[in-house]
Order: structure tokens, then C-alpha cells, then sequence
């Protein structure tokens, strides 16, 4: 720090012996001529393809001076050089001010450079932090100052300044900014501009709002003190909102290129860019740069498209949506929101993949799981799993009360069936025994890169994470345990092809040990095959947790295959307002629209690639076949649909044979009545049982609880899955009933799905259009293409709706 204040004060020294004798040097040397603008730089995917292109000054409107409004020109100059007209290029007054303060810091915290040094930087030696490149710049200024008029530098400087967003000089920057011409900017936008000059990254409107407030202020302060503003007036602006209407670049998977563009301006792994944010910036949209990436052109299709087909209603929460290959790291699909630049979506740029930070709920226990497992614990390990459990915490505070998401009581269940109902009751005994730190340091080491605070409940996912995090720990588990960083660029290279940066080969690190990663993904694979995330089967080994948190505010689905990593988030992102009709179409739950939008997802981006089975550690597990009902190894009388393959750390699998049962098989009908319906088909499809629903009025009960079930609970069931009967539950339904959405389901589907609602339905068999020709159909035959009313209307029991589909 000292060296870099004895270096800025030499500079300052110099600077001013040069404005000392500047008349005689213009005296005596040739005008400087300023170089044209640079070539656009272009971010691209893995497969060559162009991403976006950062054309920076080449989109540029050079605007004649007399085009920009006085009080664009009077902001700028009160706030980068109020004696503008008085100095020579260099500003001997400003220099010994800046030099004072600098000496009083004990760093350099002012530049005192003028807006003839800014354009000389700018546009001849560029922003390298050293003294003989501050030289250069001052010399180039009095040489500027000799070559051009006043208005002409300020002329030049307006048009070639950056504002931020890719914007360089006044008319992009108020097209950027306010979607206006230059000519037609007032004071608020005046000021706003001129704050940005300062830290065009750090006080951006759109990312920064709070410092670019700040920014426009001290502006205003400056235009008060040079009598170019009234206090009043410059209050009122003060108080006014910022004003900024976005105008969206035109970007192929735009979400992904801002992340990108937030790596290259912030990681200073690409010093070689620049030595700050802004100098980085700026060297990639006026320099030519070629930044490759590791976006595959198909995943992110297929992940837009997931979340257009599921989240599409203009009242609909927004996703969020980012894969990664387990493989290498490399990030291959992003979705951040919902229409990147929507002018009419306050948070349409925001990037909710890798900034929104929200509870994880359930989709974190995976975490908890592997702390476990790693420190002795098997999936076959039992615990209490009562409705709800107090547990006392050390110090002066009140116990943790911790409820199952639907209040159920299970009475003693194996980790591996708590993981797959997600059990909250056994999530707090098992954190308790493993302790909260061993939790958070894991997460940090698998992905989650802010420090996670050891409390109890992380085990049920109360804490924040970003779905790039979730992601990241998804791929950690996929990769046997082994963590491999996130990386979304793959070089960089200057306008002449010299390399500038390239990520170093993927090389991973163990963070959990191969069979403990190999025991996880068995667990979270029964999730799928027949727990909370069946939603997310995809006809292939897919290994994965729902999690939904508290009143519905957010939904996740984070899972993977062997070649894919992926997390998806469901939610508002400007409050953790609840998921819940009438605000949705349904109600939103992890195993719902979240794993419904993986599914979809990830069938379409593995498609072609041939279905692997998850590797087997070598030694890592050990792996029996067991009676999945009592982890026994079967016998001669066990049936055979009964039977399980489990994978067992060495020296925990089980070695004894089930014993002969004394009668015949004694499956039976699990108890739902006064379940919410959703945790009643959870519990019955883990068993096998199809569900069929039926609604009853019932003014004494909340909307959506079973109040009787046919067969009876503990009903015998036959051995055979084939011969068991569908499971029939009556659900609590008030006098108003929200209308679901069954357009495009097949007919059969779409009446029980309204008959179990209690409404009555009509169907007519038709094709749209006044001449009812079918030809040119969009669905099936049998399909329903309308319905009135329409989905989401709040209707009587026992209304009827009408169903138009094309004839079968």
C-alpha cells in the first residue's frame, strides 16, 4: 500500500511540473492523433456457435455537441472536472487536492485526473496502474488539449465514455438506460449518467439500484456547489426514482452470457483482462476478445423449452433452471427467470440461477444424508418418525419443535424410507447425532460457496442457496464424491488469437468417499422410483430430492444421471410469497412442477445418449440382494417382487436369512384418512397402490384431506401387484372448487381429474374451428383441446364443466 502511494505521489509530481511548462511543450510538438474505435468481441458456446456479441463502442451514435443538453454537459463536468475550461490538460489545483487526500489516507483514494486525462486513457494508453502509463496519459493530454478545442475534447469524451451496460458515449447510454435520444434527457437522467462515469459496474441501475442512487446524489451535490442547480430543485430529483427502462441485448441464452459476463468482470482469475471490473469490461466490448464457453446449444434449448412447457401462465411463479456435466464441471444450461428484458418485469434481468438465494427445504437433506453416512451411520440405521419431536438445544433457548411436512405420524422408519418420504422428524434427530457443523463444512466442500451457518435446522434446508450451488452439489454426488469446480469459460483470446486464458483441465477433489457418494445416490434414487420425486422418472437411472419450504414459497427438484447434474427452482422471486390456488393454478410442490421441469429437462438433453447405470465403486460397497420389508436376505418363501438389490458399506450389509414366515404374505393398505392428498398418493404410490380420487363435501374440514378410503386401511393386498385394486380416497372439498387445468390431457384423465374434484363434467367431441374440420389437428384424437370455465375459476361443488375434444 505505502509503494502505491509513493508511486501516485511521484506521478502527481510530475503531472504537475507538466502543467507547469504545457504552453511551451505545445509550442513545440505535433498535434496527436486519436486512434479509431476497436472490433466487437463475441462469447461463444462449446460448439463454435456466436452466444451474443459485445459491440461496445462500434454500436456507438457519435451525437454533434450542440445535441446534448446543457444539463447533461453541466452534470459531467461538475462531476469529473468542474475547472475544465480553466486547465490545460492537466489540473495543477485538482492534482495537489488529490495528492493531500492521498497522503491523509494512506492510500490512493482520488485520481484528480481531468476529462482531457480520461479521454487520453480512454482512447490512447489505456488503464494499466503504473507510473510511466500515468505519464503517457498526461503527455497525450496536453497534446489533446493542443490539437482541439474545448467543446471539441468534450465532444469527443461524451461519445466515447463508457456508462455502463456495453453503453459507450451519451446516445447509447440514453437508449441503454431510458430508452430515449440524448436530446430529450432531463436533469434525474443527466445526474444518473454523470454518477456512472465513476464505477460504470459497481453503481449499475439495473443490479445496483441503492449506489446508483448514491451515485446520482453526489452529483447533484456537485451541480449545487457550482451554482448549477437550486437545492429544491436538486431534492426533488433526489427523491424521484431512478427512471431506467431497460432495452435487452439481443443474446442467445441471455442469462448464461450475463453470468459470464459477472465471471470475466469479477474472478480475478482473468487479471489478464484488467486489473479491476471496469477495466475488464471494457476491454471485452472494445477490444475483439473471443470468449469461449461450455454452453451446450441442446441442453439449453431443451431447458427453456422444460420451463415454457410447465411454468406458462402469466400469473405463474418463475423458474430457474441451471445443469452441469458431472463430468468436467463444465456448466452446460442456464435459465435465470422467465423473459430476459421484459420491460414490464421489474426483475426480468435479475438471474435467479445464480443470485437468487432462497431456502433449499428438503432438496438439502442429501447433504445431511452423506455427513451421516460418512461417520458410520447406514441407510438401514432406524429412528422414531413420529408427526413431531421437541428437542432440547444447549443454552438458554427454547426447544426445536420440528413437524412432518404432512403431519403424519410413521412410526419407526429406515433412514433410507425417511429419505425417500422425506421425514422431517428423523432430518432433526439424524443432525442432532451427526452435528450441524460436519453439515456446513460438507456443503462447502460440495458446492455451496458461501459459508453456511452450523444451526440444527440446516437439515431442513432453512438456510440460502442459489440453484447454481444446488447444482454443483448434484454433480459432486454424480461424480462418486469427487467435487469438480463450476466452470463456464473455457479460454479467452485477443483479436490476434493469443491466448489470454484457459481453464485448467478438470482436475476434481475428494470430498466424500466412493461408497458414502454411492449409498446417496441409491437413496435419492428410491426417491424417484417411488417416493417424493416420481415426477422425475425419465426412463433412466436418475438419482434426486424434492424439497418444498415452508407454506410453499419455494420448490426445488436437485438431482442427476450419471451425465447430467441439475437443479430447478420454482417460486416468486420477490417475496417468499406462497405457491398456493388462488395465486396458482395448484399448488406448487418440489414434486410437482420443479421435478416435472427436470424430467423434461433431462429427457430431452440426453436424448441419443445411450442410459447408463450409476458406476459402482470399486470396493466401495458392497452390494445384496435383501428383503426390502425387514433388510434380510431373502428365502425360499419370499416373493420375489419383494426382493431388492442394496448397497452396503463393507462389513454392514445384512448376513442372515429372513426367517420362515408363519403364514402367508401380509402386505396391507396403508392408513391415509386425514392425510393431505398429496402425501396420501405419496404414501400409496411407495407401496404400488394406484390412487383413485373422489371429492366429498365437507364444511367441517380444510380443503384437500382424505376423510375416508376404500379398501380399508390394513387391508390384506394380494402378493401380485397385478391383482391389487386401485386404492380410492374421498378428498374434503368445500362449496367452491378451483377449476384444474386439463387442457391437453387425454379425455378419460382429464374427467377423473375433474370428477375428483366433485365437479360434473359434460363432453363434447369436436374439432375447433367454425367448419369443425380436423385436419391440421395439434393434439391427439381423444385429446381436450378447450374447457369452460376455465382453469383457475373459482366454481360451486358440484358445477359442471364442459370438455371440447377431438373425436377418438
Amino acid at each position: 500500500m505505502r509503494r502505491r502511494v509513493v508511486l501516485w505521489v511521484l506521478a502527481a509530481v510530475t503531472l504537475l511540473a507538466l502543467a507547469g511548462g504545457a504552453a511551451a511543450w505545445r509550442a513545440a510538438h505535433a498535434p496527436v492523433t486519436l486512434p479509431p474505435p476497436a472490433a466487437s468481441s463475441q462469447i461463444l458456446a462449446a460448439d463454435g456457435s456466436v452466444l451474443a456479441t459485445l459491440h461496445g463502442e462500434q454500436d456507438r451514435v457519435p451525437v454533434p455537441l450542440e445535441r446534448v443538453p446543457k444539463v447533461l454537459r453541466d452534470a459531467v463536468i461538475a462531476a469529473e472536472d468542474a475547472r475544465f475550461a480553466d486547465h490545460g490538460g492537466v489540473d495543477l489545483r485538482a492534482t495537489l487536492r488529490a495528492l493531500w487526500r492521498n497522503i491523509r489516507a494512506g492510500e490512493a483514494t482520488q485520481g484528480g485526473s481531468t476529462i482531457t486525462q480520461q479521454l487520453a486513457k480512454n482512447l490512447v494508453t489505456g488503464a494499466e496502474p503504473t507510473l510511466g502509463r500515468k505519464l503517457r496519459e498526461a503527455w497525450t493530454a496536453v497534446r489533446i488539449e493542443a490539437s482541439l478545442s474545448k467543446d471539441e475534447i468534450l465532444e469527443r469524451y461524451l461519445n466515447t465514455v463508457y456508462f455502463g451496460g456495453g453503453a459507450y458515449g451519451v446516445q447509447a447510454a440514453s437508449q441503454r438506460w431510458f430508452a430515449k435520444d440524448v436530446d430529450d434527457l432531463e436533469l434525474p437522467d443527466a445526474a444518473l449518467l454523470a454518477g456512472l462515469l465513476r464505477a460504470p459496474s459497481g453503481a449499475d441501475p439495473v443490479r445496483h439500484p441503492e449506489r446508483a442512487r448514491r451515485a446520482r446524489a453526489r452529483v447533484l451535490d456537485r451541480m449545487v456547489a457550482e451554482g448549477l442547480v437550486g437545492r429544491a430543485e436538486a431534492e426533488a430529483v433526489r427523491r424521484a426514482d431512478l427512471g431506467v427502462v431497460e432495452t435487452p441485448p439481443d443474446w442467445r441464452a441471455p442469462w448464461f452470457v450475463d453470468h459470464v459476463l459477472d465471471t470475466l468482470r469479477d474472478d480475478d482469475r482473468f487479471a489478464a483482462l484488467g486489473q479491476d471490473a471496469d477495466a475488464r469490461l471494457d476491454r471485452l466490448f472494445r477490444q475483439g476478445l473471443r470468449v469461449e464457453t461450455t454452453l451446450d446449444p441442446v441442453w439449453q434449448a431443451a431447458a427453456e423449452r422444460a420451463v415454457r412447457e410447465v411454468v406458462h401462465e402469466p400469473g405463474d411463479p418463475y423458474a430457474a433452471v441451471v445443469a452441469v456435466d458431472p463430468r468436467d464441471g463444465a456448466l452446460r444450461a442456464l435459465v435465470g427467470g422467465r423473459r430476459y428484458g421484459d420491460p414490464g418485469d421489474p426483475v426480468s434481468r435479475f438471474n435467479l440461477a445464480t443470485r437468487g438465494r432462497r431456502q433449499a427445504g428438503s432438496a438439502f437433506k442429501p447433504l445431511v444424508l452423506a455427513a451421516a453416512l460418512s461417520r458410520g451411520h447406514t441407510l438401514d440405521d432406524r429412528f422414531p418418525a413420529g408427526r413431531s419431536v421437541s428437542i432440547a438445544l444447549p443454552g438458554d433457548v427454547a426447544p426445536w419443535v420440528v413437524r412432518n411436512y404432512d403431519e403424519r405420524a410413521y412410526g419407526e422408519l429406515a433412514l433410507r424410507d425417511a429419505t425417500r418420504l422425506s421425514v422431517n422428524t428423523v432430518y432433526a434427530r439424524l443432525v442432532m447425532d451427526v452435528g450441524a457443523e460436519a453439515v456446513a463444512e460438507l456443503a462447502r466442500v460440495a458446492g455451496v460457496g458461501r459459508p453456511l451457518r452450523p444451526y440444527p435446522s440446516i437439515a431442513l434446508g432453512t438456510q440460502e442457496v442459489t440453484p447454481l450451488e444446488m447444482a454443483a452439489v448434484q454433480a459432486t454426488f454424480a461424480a462418486g464424491g469427487v467435487r469438480r469446480p463450476v466452470v463456464a469459460v473455457r479460454r479467452v483470446t485477443d483479436a490476434g488469437g493469443a491466448v489470454l486464458y484457459e481453464a485448467e483441465p478438470a482436475r476434481g477433489r475428494r470430498v466424500l468417499p466412493e461408497g458414502v457418494a454411492a449409498l446417496v445416490t441409491e437413496a435419492l434414487q428410491d426417491v424417484v422410483r417411488r417416493g417424493t420425486g416420481q415426477a422425475a422418472a425419465i426412463g433412466r437411472p436418475v438419482a434426486g430430492k424434492t424439497g418444498t419450504t415452508q407454506n410453499w414459497a419455494d420448490a426445488w427438484f436437485a438431482g442427476y444421471t450419471p451425465r447430467l447434474a441439475a437443479a430447478v427452482w420454482v417460486g416468486f422471486p420477490q417475496a417468499a410469497e406462497p405457491m398456493t390456488p388462488p395465486r396458482t393454478r395448484e399448488r406448487v410442490e418440489g414434486g410437482g412442477w420443479p421435478a416435472e421441469i427436470f424430467a423434461a429437462f433431462a429427457d430431452a438433453a440426453l436424448s441419443g445418449v445411450p442410459a447408463g447405470e450409476f458406476a459402482a465403486p470399486p470396493g466401495g460397497v458392497v452390494r445384496v440382494e435383501v428383503d426390502r420389508t425387514r433388510n434380510c436376505l431373502p428365502n425360499a418363501y419370499t416373493p420375489q417382487e419383494l426382493v431388492e438389490l442394496r448397497s452396503y458399506v463393507p462389513g454392514s450389509e445384512p448376513t442372515e436369512h429372513c426367517t420362515e414366515p408363519s403364514g402367508p404374505y401380509d402386505a396391507r393398505v396403508p392408513d391415509v384418512v386425514g392425510l393431505p392428498f398429496e402425501a396420501a398418493a405419496r404414501l400409496l404410490g411407495g407401496e404400488g397402490l394406484l390412487v383413485a380420487r373422489r371429492a366429498e363435501l365437507r364444511a367441517d374440514l380444510p380443503p384437500g384431506r382424505v376423510v375416508r378410503q376404500s379398501p380399508d386401511a390394513d387391508s390384506p393386498l394380494s402378493p401380485d401387484p397385478a391383482l391389487r385394486p386401485p386404492v380410492t380416497v374421498w378428498v374434503s372439498a368445500g362449496a367452491e372448487v378451483t377449476v384444474p387445468d386439463v387442457l391437453g390431457l387425454e379425455l378419460e384423465r382429464a374427467v377423473a381429474e375433474l370428477e375428483g374434484r366433485g365437479l360434473l363434467v359434460q363432453v363434447r367431441q369436436e374439432c375447433p374451428g367454425a367448419g369443425r374440420d380436423c385436419s391440421g389437428a395439434r393434439l391427439r384424437p381423444g385429446t381436450v383441446w378447450e374447457q369452460s370455465p376455465d382453469a383457475g375459476r373459482r366454481v360451486h361443488f358440484g358445477a359442471q364443466v364442459t370438455l371440447f375434444a377431438y373425436p377418438a
